[in-house]
């Protein structure tokens, strides 16, 4: 008489970033573009891109962030002319 060895049934691994099908953002990041310039980035926000800007009366920088949870980009702009989160 054999034995077979059990079947065992794996799930594949949770994928965190899922695009909605009307492709909007989530709470978290609709939250962050409604708040001050001085917040600082949600949890689920990796930083993709930082790119200083210069400008005739003071710099800033740029930084670019991509949503680990809805995929949507977001933009941080510091110095005298920032327009802080959008």
């Amino acid at each position: 008489m054999s034995q077979r060895a059990p079947q065992l049934r794996s799930r594949p691994a949770p994928h965190r970033f899922m695009m909605s099908a009307d492709d909007a953002a989530c709470r978290a990041c609709q939250g962050q573009m409604r708040s001050r310039a001085e917040a600082l980035p949600h949890a689920r926000l990796m930083v993709v891109a930082s790119t200083p800007v210069i400008e005739a009366f003071g710099g800033g920088v740029e930084t670019r962030y991509l949503c680990l949870d809805c995929g949507h980009t977001l933009m941080h702009s510091t110095g005298r002319f920032g327009q802080g989160w959008h």
